[in-house]
């Protein structure tokens, strides 16, 4: 069944809207590109969202001004990352041409102002990151990391080298840290200390890092690996690794809360059809306490907890959104139109949560999140 779709306008607050007795959600705006949607990004004000496509589509979503930027058309090349600056100032872009796309943003209602392509030289770009508080972004190129400066709008002297083609980066909260995984090494580096930048600290994999995220509160970090495992160090990353493994298919997608919990946020990953909850409930080698979320029919494409609470999105290839708490209880299951979700991004408030397909249909629905997961009443307990 089509649901039907309404033209792009400004998010309202779910409690405006009104959303249906016993229902979290509603859909309230959607919209369509000609190829499968890759990537999704919100400003750090919430006032653009940004959605990126396997056809090399760049659509600008400008709720200030009521209006919508298709900033580049579809191509034969696919855009798979995709983001803002910290400041609002610039949207990045990049994917298998291995150039990287600048716009420099000005006031709402203006069109976004296209730079020159960027060549790295590395082949396909799907890692790149901007800098939280800060004016770097992180381009991975093959074997070499490049920071380009927003505020001086130059590279720095010398890429970062790494011993083999970078698969995934992160930052920390905080902006100090920025690590990067390759088949058999992680290197965590500290950029914000000033340049030249500190040689990194290295840590050894038995595989290659597929995913990386930071925790904001505590800055614990999770890699997922293409060996079916995860890694997990704790707090500002002092001390092993906790090492779990058995998952069904390699461990790619990985999601914090940023809401603190008694010893680490809530972490969550994904492997193959099975979403999996993970509380830290002590500080010895059974730490973790895992809770399977078994609901999904296919592979979970993406994860992601709304800002400030505990409740989760996961996306996944059998056409549905479904939303957990902090318990791993679930809440509400969206369904799309049999297509493959692809791409999840809530909106900085925490209210909205914007969504995008396989037949390239992007959703943006409003949410109704409970009180309970915004006080971190269901965000585990401090110990079995």
């Amino acid at each position: 069944m089509r649901t039907p779709c309404r033209p792009a306008s400004p998010p309202a607050s779910p409690e405006m809207e009104g959303a249906e007795p016993g229902s979290l959600v509603r859909e309230q705006l959607c919209g369509d590109l000609q190829q499968a949607i890759t990537a999704l990004a919100w400003s750090a004000d919430g006032e653009f969202l940004a959605m990126a496509s396997a056809g090399g589509e760049l659509l600008l979503l400008d709720f200030r001004a009521g209006a919508q930027d298709l900033l580049r058309g579809d191509r034969d090349s696919s855009l798979d990352v995709v983001g803002f600056s910290n400041d609002g100032q610039f949207l990045m872009a990049a994917g298998q041409t291995g150039e990287l796309l600048l716009w420099e943003l000005g006031d709402s209602g203006m069109r976004p102002l296209a730079m020159d392509p960027v060549d790295l030289g590395g082949g396909w770009i799907d890692a790149a990151a901007w800098q939280p508080g800060g004016p770097f972004l992180a381009v991975a190129a093959g074997r070499q990391l490049h920071l380009w400066n927003s505020a001086s709008r130059q590279w720095t002297e010398a890429p970062l080298e790494h011993p083999g083609t970078i698969q995934s980066l992160a930052w920390s909260a905080d902006g100090t840290r920025l690590a990067a995984g390759c088949h058999g090494e992680l290197a965590i580096w500290e950029p914000g200390l000033g340049y030249p930048v500190p040689l990194p600290r290295r840590e050894s994999l038995l595989s290659a890092g597929l995913g990386l995220v930071f925790s904001g509160p505590g800055g614990h970090l999770a890699c997922g690996l293409l060996d079916r495992s995860l890694l997990v160090w704790p707090r500002d990353c002092h001390g092993p690794p906790w090492q779990f493994n058995g998952f069904p298919a390699k461990v790619r997608h990985l999601a914090w809360s940023d809401r603190p919990g008694p010893l680490a946020p809530l972490l969550a990953s994904a492997s193959a059809e099975v979403v999996i909850l993970w509380t830290q409930t002590n500080q010895g080698s059974s730490a973790w306490k895992p809770e399977p979320l078994l609901w999904h029919e296919q592979r979970v494409n993406a994860l992601a907890f709304s800002p400030g609470s505990t409740l989760l999105a996961s996306a996944s290839s059998d056409g549905t959104v479904a939303l957990w708490d902090g318990t791993g209880d679930l809440l509400e299951p969206l369904e799309g139109q049999d297509a493959a979700f692809q791409a999840l991004a809530w909106r900085p408030d925490g209210w909205h949560l914007a969504a995008g397909d396989a037949r390239g249909r992007w959703w943006l629905w409003p949410v109704e999140v409970p009180e309970r997961e915004r006080d971190g009443s269901c965000s585990g307990s401090d110990s079995d």
